[in-house]
């Protein structure tokens, strides 16, 4: 005849508790990098390589953007989103940035740019960064 070990069977129901929660968080990770994925543009030119992702678009309240700058040969403290960037709707409505976060120099940089509140009947929209390393223009599209 068998005997269980009440404390073994709390030890293994415990350690599967934990294996099941580290799986559905693990899980949950997973799915909202794949959605962001899904709002990430990118652009090169002029040697720097814009990264732009669209942190909130299912949200109501100011739009974000992540916005990574790339390079080797430029340098990037010389550039201020703040002032090169705005978005626009399929309106054609602008809305120029209400707040900026910097993280890092030189040559990697990471930006937050917030937008105010956008018209409830946007569906497309493009994040125009303007006069940056020698590209006149980068344009980051999204349809809804």
């Amino acid at each position: 005849m068998m005997t269980i070990n009440t404390k073994d069977l709390v030890t293994a129901y415990s350690g599967l508790l934990v294996g099941l929660c580290i799986i559905a968080l693990f899980g949950i990770g997973v799915g909202q990098a794949a959605t962001l994925a899904g709002f990430t543009r990118t652009d090169t030119g002029g040697g720097v390589t814009v990264k732009v992702t669209y942190l909130n678009p299912q949200e109501t309240a100011d739009a974000r953007f992540d916005i990574a700058l790339d390079t080797h040969s430029v340098n990037l403290d010389a550039y201020d989103l703040k002032a090169l960037s705005f978005l626009r709707d399929e309106m054609g409505k602008d809305y120029q940035p209400t707040h900026v976060e910097n993280k890092g120099s030189g040559h990697h940089r990471q930006i937050t740019l917030v937008f105010p509140k956008l018209s409830a009947e946007a569906k497309k929209l493009e994040l125009v960064i303007k006069d940056m390393a020698g590209v006149k223009e980068r344009v980051f599209r999204w349809d809804f």
